[in-house]
C-alpha cells in the first residue's frame, strides 16, 4: 500500500502546530525541498509566536485548514516539534482531512497529531524530518526522504542504512500496520478520543531526555492498558537520556510479547542524522537482513 499523495512534484504546505520558529532555522530545509522539485507554500501564521507556541490555537489550526482546502497542496509538513500539538486535536476538522486524504509529515510532538489523525481517519503519515533538526544536506538520510516523498521508493533496507548497524534482538518477519513516534507523546494520549482502537500492530518508538526508568514506566502503563499485548513487532529507535544509554532492551524485554521480531538502533530519533518511517500504513518488517517495505 502506497503513502497518499507522494509524487515527483508533491505540493507541500509548511505548518507550525507546536513550537515557534524563526525563518533562518528552516531556510536550508525549504531550499532542499525546492531543489528537488517540490513546490512549497508557507502558512500565514508560520512565524507567529504566542507564549512558547507558534501562535494561538486558532492561528495554528487556521493554517492547517487552509492547506487542507488548497488544491495545490498535497502534503502538510510540520516544521518542528516542541509542545502544543495536542491543543489542536479538538479543533481540527478531521472529516475534512479524511475527504482530502492529504499526507502529514512531522516529528516529536507532532506524534500527537499523527496518532489523532489515524484514530479519526486511518490516514497514514510520515514520522521524521523536522526542518529545524533533520532536513539538511549533512543528514545522510535526506535523499532517502526525498525518494520516499517523490514516490520513487517504498522500502527501507540495510543498504540504505550503511552508517548504522541494526541490532536484531529477536529475528523474524511480520506484516502489520506500523504505528509509533515519540513514546512520551504516545503515552500522553492514552484514555483520550485521539488514542486509536488498536488491533495488532508493529510499534516503533524513540524519545529524548527521558532516563530509562521513565521509558520503562511509560511502557508499563501501555502494557497495563493492554496496548503492548497487541504488538506484533518492535523497532527501537534512538533514545537520548541522561547517561546516553542506547542499550535498553534488557530493561524493557519483559513488557513485550515473547514471539515478536525486535530490532534496535534504527536511525530514528532526536538526532540531526535521522531517517523517516511511515505511520499508520501496512508494512512488512524483516529483521535479517533488515527490510521495511510498504
Amino acid at each position: 500500500m502506497a503513502l497518499p499523495n507522494v509524487k515527483r512534484n508533491t505540493g507541500i504546505g509548511l505548518v507550525a502546530p507546536a513550537g515557534a520558529v524563526k525563518p533562518e532555522q528552516i531556510r536550508e530545509g525549504i531550499q532542499i525541498l525546492k531543489e528537488n522539485g517540490f513546490p512549497v507554500k508557507q502558512g500565514k501564521h508560520l512565524y507567529e509566536s504566542y507564549r512558547h507556541f507558534a501562535g494561538t490555537i486558532e492561528q495554528r489550526v487556521e493554517d492547517i485548514h487552509t492547506f487542507l482546502h488548497d488544491p495545490e497542496i498535497d502534503v502538510l509538513l510540520a516544521i518542528r516539534g516542541g509542545s502544543g500539538s495536542a491543543q489542536l486535536l479538538p479543533e481540527i476538522d478531521f472529516q475534512l482531512w479524511k475527504r482530502t486524504g492529504k499526507l502529514l509529515i512531522g516529528f516529536s510532538d507532532i506524534t500527537a497529531m499523527q496518532w489523532g489523525l489515524w484514530a479519526k481517519t486511518e490516514l497514514a503519515s510520515l514520522s521524521g524530518m523536522a526542518l529545524t533538526l533533520q532536513l539538511h544536506k549533512q543528514n545522510p538520510y535526506t535523499q532517502l526522504f526525498v525518494d520516499i516523498l517523490s514516490g520513487k521508493k517504498s522500502s527501507i533496507q540495510d543498504s540504505d542504512l550503511a552508517l548504522e548497524e541494526i541490532v536484531v534482538h529477536r529475528a523474524g518477519s511480520v506484516e502489520d500496520v506500523l504505528l509509533g513516534g515519540t513514546l512520551s507523546i504516545i503515552n500522553s494520549l492514552l484514555g483520550t478520543p485521539f488514542f486509536p482502537r488498536l488491533s495488532t500492530f508493529i510499534l516503533f518508538i524513540e524519545d529524548i531526555n527521558e532516563p530509562i526508568y521513565k521509558i520503562e514506566r511509560s511502557l508499563a502503563q501501555l502494557k497495563m492498558a493492554g496496548v503492548l499485548d497487541k504488538v506484533s513487532g518492535l523497532i527501537l529507535g534512538r533514545f537520548i537520556d541522561e547517561d546516553k544509554a542506547l542499550e535498553i532492551w534488557q530493561t524493557l524485554e519483559y513488557l513485550f510479547p515473547r514471539d515478536v521480531p525486535v530490532v534496535a538502533n534504527f536511525p530514528y530519533g532526536h538526532y540531526p542524522d535521522s531517517c523517516v518511517l511511515p505511520l499508520g500504513l501496512p508494512v512488512r518488517l524483516e529483521s535479517t537482513p533488515f527490510r521495511l517495505s510498504w
